[in-house]
This record gives C-alpha cells, sequence and structure tokens, in this order.
C-alpha cells in the first residue's frame, strides 16, 4: 500500500465516528493496479467516499500527490470539483475540508429550520 493510500486509511479511521455522528456514511476504496497501456502502467489511486441524503463527496489521490475532489447534489443537481496537491499527511485536512463542510449541509439544514 502506498504512503498516500495510508494517510488517507489513517484519516478514515481517525474521523469515520465523527463523519457518522453527522449523518455521513464514508468509504476508503482502493484501485486495483491496471495493466500498462502504450508503454505507460495505469494510475493506481485511493478514494474516498462521503455520502448524506442526495449529497456525495468523493476525493481520489494518486501516488503522484494529485488529488481531484468531486462534489455532487442530486437534489439541487449542482456539482463540483477541484483538484489539488498533497505534499504531506499534514495537507490531507484542508484537501478534504470542502467536501467534509458540503455532503452534510443538506441534512445540516434540515435540522437548523426545526
Amino acid at each position: 500500500m502506498s504512503e498516500i493510500a495510508q494517510w488517507l486509511k489513517d484519516w478514515h479511521a481517525a474521523h469515520e465516528h465523527e463523519l457518522r455522528s453527522r449523518g455521513i456514511s464514508s468509504a476508503v476504496k482502493r484501485s486495483v493496479p491496471g495493466t500498462p497501456s502504450r508503454g505507460r502502467p495505469k494510475a493506481t489511486a485511493v478514494s474516498l467516499t462521503l455520502e448524506s441524503d442526495e449529497r456525495t463527496g468523493t476525493v481520489f489521490l494518486w501516488e503522484s500527490g494529485a488529488a481531484s475532489l468531486l462534489f455532487i447534489d442530486s437534489g439541487t443537481e449542482r456539482a463540483w470539483q477541484d483538484h489539488a496537491v498533497l505534499n504531506s499527511e499534514n495537507d490531507l485536512p484542508q484537501i478534504l475540508a470542502p467536501l467534509v463542510t458540503l455532503v452534510p449541509a443538506a441534512a445540516d439544514a434540515g435540522t437548523r429550520s426545526r
């Protein structure tokens, strides 16, 4: 397992209970290394998916440190994506912050209006 994959697994393990208490389900998935094509190896990524009601956020982290973030709210048909670079384990909370904020917002808004 790559160092970056381990960082994400560690972050998830440390925050899983907090996410669950906010109504967010979460899962870390490691992609299976693919076969090389055109003389280049297939990129291997690890992903974290966060889901709450109609909202889904996913971050894909590649061994190079590249990060792709995707957020979809199927209720409002809103989508957002961004890219970042993970240089150290300390960058992970900052990179994940937008997803952790956006995913539970719909559930939080319904709770506040009561």
